[in-house]
């Protein structure tokens, strides 16, 4: 069996309250706008979301579906985890949030793995290149594009929080 696996986790700090973050995480259509190589998340019956995926490789351009569900029953936590029949395409992530003195901290989880009986099965270039080889690039192309994900994410929540703080005070000064 060929795998090509990639993993990340993270912390992200954002002076925001925990129900604002976790309401931006909650909405599928933000990692569309922001995560690079996101092209689309579509519901699907059963409670299934499907992430297409794609980016440069150095065997070319790649396109994935990947197809998940929600699997945290806690509050604090969002996870979604491959659907139950996926067996190729596997897409898990996990957002743990806790807030201390209106500030929200975010644990992130993300693992993909791909699995295919033969490298060709996946890319007919791939066979030249080897699992280490892709996967360290997956690797690479997926940090990054998380990683400036979330500096985009920490900006715009920190910048709603400031304004939503300011029209807050503005209402009081009105009111007095």
């Amino acid at each position: 069996m060929f795998r090509v696996r990639s993993s990340f986790k993270g912390k992200l700090k954002v002076n925001a309250p925990l129900q604002a973050v976790k309401n931006f995480f909650a909405n599928l259509s933000h990692f569309t706008e922001m995560l690079g190589g996101v092209e689309a998340i579509r519901r699907e019956p059963g409670g299934i979301a499907r992430w297409t995926i794609a980016t440069d490789t150095p065997v070319g351009n790649v396109r994935f579906s990947f197809p998940v569900r929600e699997s945290s029953p806690r509050a604090d936590i969002i996870e979604w985890s491959p659907a139950a029949n996926e067996r190729e395409n596997l897409l898990r992530y996990s957002l743990k949030f806790e807030e201390s003195n209106n500030r929200t901290v975010v644990d992130i989880s993300h693992q993909v793995e791909l699995r295919r009986n033969r490298a060709w099965d996946l890319h007919p270039g791939v066979g030249l290149m080897g699992e280490a080889r892709l996967s360290s690039a997956l690797q690479r192309r997926i940090n990054e594009a998380i990683e400036e994900f979330l500096v985009r994410v920490k900006e715009k929540l920190e910048v709603q929080s400031a304004a939503e703080a300011q029209r807050h005070r503005d209402t009081e000064i009105k009111k007095e």
